[in-house]
Formats: structure tokens, C-alpha cells, sequence
């Protein structure tokens, strides 16, 4: 890995889904791939904090820790009112992505916002979060606003709030910092385009993104090609200042160089499930064989990115970006 300067991680929701993620970063670990800059939100905004939050040799324990402990909570509910009210709920938010958590307050969530946050505060180490060892971004959603906020070890120091603010559960109330109410998913991709430009291995992993025609929202595929363009027209600028004299730029040419990027980009994107068909029960089934399964999946699908060696290998310069994608176990076209 040392070909990338930066090797980026970006989790994303999926409620019961991000058991996919956990298991994916196993693998990651296992094969000595190690992030240097970890991007998430709603439940994927919780395995970012336990990755960063502890040192890599216990990263993999405390994910399982983690998602053992919440499968357990959750049975408990199962086939009663609680867990009804869970799918009924995320049947009728999950096409329409609704962001504004608070309609959703008086909804009872699969597990009780205080029992989130001890179990959350019990696999993460925020002292390491914050060490810089690791970059950390958790993308929410303001409740009253609706606009979207990055949370970023960079500019702030990250709290259980922060995490609880990006992480969505059902039902949940928002969660409050600094005097501004939070309870939404913002999209994981989009903060790369705020990052440093540096040559980049991303792995944006999945619990659910619609492949095209499916039905529903490709919102990480929507936001891939989304920085794709504006990375590309960054090295267009930087090819334009090549073929400029530096006495015949101006200051507004100078000002659009600064833009200029040569940096290449490489992103895996691997998708879980594709199919919003009985999505809101997917997403609500916190069982122990189903996260086992989700898990191994996660493991599976990191094993056949990596069996491509070309997929690691960086990109030409005169290309910039490529994307290599694998859903549900099997590899997309190229796009």
C-alpha cells in the first residue's frame, strides 16, 4: 500500500446491514490494509469510531464485541410490538430517505438510546479517536435544518455525541451538540472531495446501494461519479496550466491553478444488497446467523477485490480515477 498516500475507508448506513462493513474491515485487517482516513455515517459511523477508537489488533475483537452485543440486545425484541414498529417505520422512510429524524421520534427504536451509548462508549477508545493516528469524519444530517455536517477529528474533538449524532437508529430521538439537534445520515463519499488531493486506494463499503434500475436511491454510486467528475476537471485545470507560460497567467488563472490536481484515485466499491425488495426487514433483522452471514459476506467480497491485483494497482496519471465494483459477491461492469 505504500504505492497511496492515502487509504481511505468510507462506511455508510444500512441499520442492520453494517454488519457487512464490520466484517469487510476484518478482511482489510487481516490482509495488513490498514486506513489511514475513515469516513462514516449512521451505522457506518459506529464501526469508524471502533476501528479508530482502538488499536488495530484489537479492532477486529471489539467489531465483533460490538455486533455480537447488539444482535443480543435486539433478540430480545424480536416478533414483538418493538421490532414491528422498527420495519413499519423504515417502510415508510427507506425510499424516500427522509433525512428529518424527529418525525421518527415517537417510533420505538430495536435498542434504547441510553443502552447505544453504553455499548458504543464500551468498544471505543475516544483519547485514540482523537490521537490524529488516524483521520476520522462522521457525516450527520441537522434535524431542523437538514443540512448537512462533518464532524472531523482534523477541526473537532470527537465525543460519544458526535458518533451518536451521525448514527441512525429508528426511532431515536436527535442527539444534541452543541446546542444544534442531529439524527441524520449525510452521504460518507462527499467528504473526500474535501480532503487534501493525494494519491488514494478508497474502499466504500456498502450494506445497501440500488444498482442502477433496482429501484431507490444509489446514493454512494450517485456520489462516486459525483467526485469523479470534479476530480477529473481538477486534473483538466492542471493540464491547462501545463500548456500555459507562467508569464502569460493572470491572477485569475493563477487563482484556478490552485485548484490543480495530478493525484489518482482508486475506489472499490463493494455492495452488500442491491435490492430495496423487503429492505426495511433487512435492515431491521439484527439476528445472530443473519449477522454472522452478513459478516462472512463482508470477508468474502474483500477477498475477491484483493484476488484482482490490477484493481490495487495505482491508476495512469491521464486517467485520474477508476472504480472497480462487486455487488452482492459478483464484479459490476467497469464504469
Amino acid at each position: 500500500m505504500a504505492r497511496f498516500e492515502r487509504v481511505a475507508l468510507v462506511l455508510s448506513g444500512g441499520g442492520a446491514l453494517a454488519a457487512y462493513q464490520a466484517g469487510a474491515y476484518a478482511a482489510l485487517e487481516t490482509c495488513g490494509i490498514r486506513p489511514n482516513w475513515i469516513a462514516g455515517t449512521a451505522m457506518g459511523a459506529i464501526n469508524a469510531a471502533i476501528i479508530a477508537g482502538n488499536l488495530p489488533h484489537e479492532r477486529i475483537f471489539r467489531l465483533r464485541q460490538f455486533w455480537q452485543e447488539l444482535g443480543r440486545r435486539t433478540a430480545q425484541k424480536r416478533e414483538t410490538p418493538m421490532r414491528r414498529s422498527v420495519r413499519g417505520w423504515l417502510r415508510g422512510n427507506i425510499l424516500a430517505r427522509n433525512r428529518n429524524s424527529g418525525e421518527a421520534a415517537s417510533e420505538r427504536p430495536a435498542i434504547r438510546a441510553a443502552e447505544l451509548r453504553e455499548l458504543v462508549d464500551s468498544v471505543v477508545d475516544f483519547d485514540r479517536v482523537n490521537s490524529g493516528s488516524v483521520r476520522v469524519v462522521l457525516g450527520a444530517v441537522n434535524a431542523v435544518t437538514s443540512a448537512e455536517t462533518y464532524f472531523d477529528n482534523d477541526r473537532h474533538v470527537l465525543t460519544l455525541d458526535h458518533v451518536l449524532a451521525s448514527s441512525v437508529i429508528a426511532g431515536m430521538p436527535p442527539t444534541i451538540v452543541d446546542g444544534q439537534r442531529y439524527g441524520g445520515n449525510a452521504v460518507s463519499v462527499a467528504s473526500l472531495d474535501d480532503a487534501r488531493p493525494a494519491d488514494t486506494l478508497c474502499f466504500v463499503i456498502d450494506g445497501f446501494d440500488p444498482a442502477p434500475g433496482r429501484g431507490g436511491v444509489a446514493r454512494s454510486a450517485r456520489e462516486i461519479a459525483a467526485l469523479r467528475r470534479n476530480h477529473d476537471l481538477r486534473r483538466m485545470i492542471s493540464l491547462l496550466g501545463e500548456r500555459v507560460p507562467p508569464a502569460q497567467r493572470d491572477a485569475d488563472f493563477r487563482k484556478c491553478l490552485a485548484e490543480a490536481s495530478q493525484a489518482t484515485m482508486t475506489i472499490l466499491h463493494l455492495v452488500h444488497e442491491g435490492s430495496p425488495e423487503q429492505l426495511a426487514d433487512k435492515m431491521a433483522d439484527f439476528s445472530p446467523d443473519t449477522m454472522r452471514r452478513r459478516w462472512q459476506a463482508g470477508e468474502s467480497d474483500v477477498a475477491t477485490s484483493l484476488a484482482h491485483p490490477l484493481w490495487l494497482a495505482p491508476p495512469p496519471r491521464r486517467l485520474g480515477v477508476v472504480v472497480h465494483e462487486l455487488r452482492g459477491g459478483i464484479v459490476a461492469p467497469p464504469r
